[in-house]
């Protein structure tokens, strides 16, 4: 017979949990002792995956949350435990959330998805998959392993928010979540700077990390990014994003903090050393000008980009300083380095002649090197985004990933151009400025799908094409706001 709770005593029973645990924990403790990376992270990794687990087969939500944040520090993380592929816990997480998603979801919230953006990137998905059959791929390994960061993450991350992250809080969460994590990235790399790199940072330099990260005896910071161009890259976003919140419909203090981690998050771009993510805050500030609807301050600001331009581009000015070097290098079109991009491209574009659907996924950069030793394009370095889907899927593929690419942009634009809420219209004209810069820049870095941009760049793909649909939220809450002022002013 089944015994009552009643009939075990609370204190046995708290004695047993508690002596149960102290088993476990003298087990983990023991296992830890042995010195052994592998086993020492697997021991402390266990009750993380099993806690998350459980949230993520209740909640769906806690999956994308949990991908977000964990795109930021993964590619770090595996500088400190090289034994495990950590890489793959993105992989882990999407799945897993995607399994919940297929148990919890009801038929009515499917509604949520006729967006253009959800079938486009089901579209683009689709056409990598049946790159399978393209009779230049060497080998289904290849395709694989890369066609998770060219498509699957996204037609995983995009139905996710539309689900589950589509309400004024859940937005407002995401600005604060990747804001937090710029702030903890600058420190991280002002320590790299200012302190030096770790042991396990070090030995990522000697192992040849230093080829492009020590430049004339000047360190790169690469934060616990993968590299110094994804750290600069996404600190440059931020940091365009908060200066432009800086000017919104808020109280001084908050944009007074706003402000102050714009400046701290440039500073992080700054150390990083790269050149790219500068066309983020030209061309993002140059889409604020124009979505603000002021022409007056449209002049204003094109007349300084104008005067901030020339002092970079005609002027020798301060260039004793390493990072203010870094960014004038960008702007010359004589550069050695982007002379030699232009020469590679050219390279490319003769090889793909004859190949509309490209040379297959997988055929290119890291995965090149690894898949197909040899060959042209293992050889040569694709250094952009655009450049590398291009190579991997062809014209044909190149063509459907930037049809995605642009609706979101036309759809972005014409829906922030009628939003209501000054509040989401600020947000938004950030996001978009951002999103846009990012897109500009990964023409010359592989940057948009790489973490943690690639993972932003999906949610803001969808919040961008949801903007009105969080005005009305946004409008209704601020009418509440001020029907309650009112009523208590009355009082």
């Amino acid at each position: 017979m089944r015994p009552q709770t009643s009939s075990i005593n609370p204190n046995i029973r708290a004695l047993s949990i508690g002596f149960v645990l102290l088993l476990v924990g003298i087990l983990m403790a023991t296992l830890i002792a042995t010195g052994d990376p592998v086993i020492s992270t697997i021991v402390v990794s266990v009750p993380l995956i099993l806690g998350l687990s459980v949230l993520i087969f209740n909640n769906p939500y806690y999956g994308i949350i949990a991908y977000l944040n964990y795109s930021f520090f993964a590619n770090g993380l595996t500088r400190y435990i090289p034994a495990i592929p950590l890489g793959l816990g993105v992989d882990f997480i999407l799945l897993l959330t995607i399994f919940s998603l297929f148990i919890n979801i009801k038929w009515k919230d499917t509604a949520k998805l006729k967006q253009g953006i959800f079938y486009l990137t089901v579209l683009w998905t689709a056409y990598t998959i049946f790159l399978i059959v393209n009779p230049e791929l060497g080998t289904v390994k290849s395709l694989f392993y890369a066609i998770r960061g060219v498509s699957l993450y996204s037609v995983q991350v995009i139905p996710l928010v539309f689900l589950y992250m589509d309400s004024k809080k859940e937005f407002n969460n995401f600005l604060k979540l990747i804001i937090s994590w710029s702030i903890i990235s600058t420190v991280w790399g002002l320590k790299q700077i200012i302190i030096g790199t770790d042991a396990f940072e070090q030995r990522w330099l000697d192992d040849g990390g230093n080829i492009t990260h020590v430049l004339n005896g000047q360190l790169r910071a690469f934060s616990f990014y993968s590299d110094a161009g994804q750290f600069g890259a996404t600190m440059a976003f931020v940091s365009f994003l908060t200066f432009i919140l800086g000017f919104g419909p808020y109280k001084r203090k908050v944009r007074f903090t706003y402000l102050a981690i714009a400046f701290f998050t440039f500073i992080g771009f700054s150390i990083s050393g790269s050149r790219g993510p500068v066309f983020i805050l030209i061309f993002g500030f140059l889409f604020y000008l124009i979505l603000i609807k002021q022409f007056k301050t449209l002049i204003i600001g094109l007349v300084i980009g104008i005067i901030a331009f020339s002092f970079l581009r005609f002027t020798n000015i301060g260039s004793g300083n390493y990072q203010v070097f870094r960014i004038r290098t960008a702007l010359d079109p004589k550069e050695a380095s982007l002379m030699v991009r232009l020469q590679n491209q050219q390279v490319i574009s003769k090889y793909l002649e004859n190949k509309p659907f490209g040379a297959g996924i997988g055929s290119t950069d890291v995965f090149g090197i690894r898949f197909y030793p040899g060959s042209i394009l293992a050889t040569i370095p694709t250094d952009s985004w655009f450049v590398s889907i291009w190579a991997q899927s062809g014209i044909v593929g190149l063509v459907i990933h930037l049809l995605g690419l642009a609706y979101v942009l036309v759809a972005g634009f014409e829906k922030i151009y009628r939003l209501k809420s000054k509040d989401l219209r600020v947000k938004m004209i950030a996001l978009y400025g951002g999103f846009l810069g990012i897109i500009i820049a990964s023409l010359a870095n592989p940057i948009f799908g790489q973490a943690p941009m690639g993972a932003i760049m999906y949610i803001c793909m969808v919040y961008l094409t949801i903007a009105d649909k969080l005005d009305l939220e946004f409008v209704a809450d601020e009418k509440k706001e001020i029907e309650d002022n009112n009523l208590k002013i009355a009082a």
